[in-house]
């Protein structure tokens, strides 16, 4: 029997790829061509580049249900990589990928659309004790659960990636804005997009309140970082930040700027304003 949680994730994971596909397969090629929310990527690259990223997940599921949670031939050790390091080959493989294997708009979606449902039927398909057999990932050592976290991030930020950019209305789903909070708070993942302040020696805090829900906390001491969760402001916390959780998933992923968003009024800050550029440190993007 599946955990609850682990249901509801992939539920809504379900529920973004159907609503995705379903709008990818109304663009036209000049829709495919614009420009999305990933720095040089147009629309079809991202597209591209959630093909590679799922099928490296099957991958790493398919070998870990038979025990092998190695690395495959030529890829890093696990915890030897992050995003800055393997960020030039990931944008030129996604670009390759939309130019040259599935340069036609109705083979990348039909690409996408096969890798997505075999993905989910795959993991749809696992028992409890294989969600936590180890698997392959290059940030760190993770298990098919861990997958799953990596999926639902991958699945929800990249789908507002791709759609925002072509209607600004659409937002990052709020049952997986609120269910990310596994991602930010798991050190075998967020070490893929966080930059430690080598400057700050001593520790300051940053609480992130989400109003109803929990929300957290997020500590930098000497080349350390840590994002725990938090029972709103905390009163030993440097500043707070309170703000959306889809919002809170864009900034944590550089989608959008902290700065810009408190001058806007999305986000409210007390305490120390020197916690934007902390911020903004801590989270430079991809």
């Amino acid at each position: 029997m599946i955990e609850a949680k682990t249901s509801l994730i992939l539920d809504t994971i379900q529920r973004i790829t159907t609503d995705t596909l379903a709008r990818f397969s109304s663009l036209s090629q000049e829709d495919w061509e614009a420009p999305s929310r990933c720095h040089m990527w147009a629309v079809k690259d991202v597209a591209s580049h959630m093909v590679a990223t799922f099928g490296f997940f099957l991958n790493s599921i398919t070998r870990s249900i038979v025990g092998d949670g190695l690395p495959p031939e030529g890829s890093p050790n696990p915890g030897t990589a992050d995003a800055r390091n393997m960020a030039e080959g990931i944008a030129s493989r996604a670009i390759q990928i939309s130019e040259t294997d599935l340069n036609n708009s109705q083979n990348l979606l039909g690409a996408l659309s096969g890798l997505e449902s075999e993905l989910l039927h795959t993991m749809k398909s696992l028992s409890e004790e294989q969600w936590h057999l180890p698997a392959y990932h290059p940030s760190n050592k993770v298990s098919n659960r861990g997958i799953l976290s990596w999926k639902l991030l991958e699945t929800s930020i990249h789908s507002w990636d791709s759609l925002n950019a072509l209607d600004n209305s659409y937002e990052v789903d709020q049952t997986a804005a609120v269910l990310l909070k596994e991602v930010w708070t798991s050190p075998q993942i967020n070490r893929w997009f966080t930059t430690p302040n080598l400057e700050i020696l001593d520790p300051v805090t940053l609480d992130v309140d989400f109003g109803s829900i929990e929300g957290l906390k997020i500590i930098s001491w000497g080349g350390n970082l840590e994002i725990i969760g938090s029972e709103g402001g905390q009163p030993n916390a440097d500043a707070v930040i309170s703000v959306d959780p889809g919002l809170f998933s864009l900034l944590i992923t550089a989608r959008t700027n902290l700065e810009t968003a408190i001058l806007d009024g999305q986000v409210s800050i007390s305490g120390n304003k020197s916690a934007i550029q902390w911020f903004h440190t801590w989270f430079r993007g991809t």
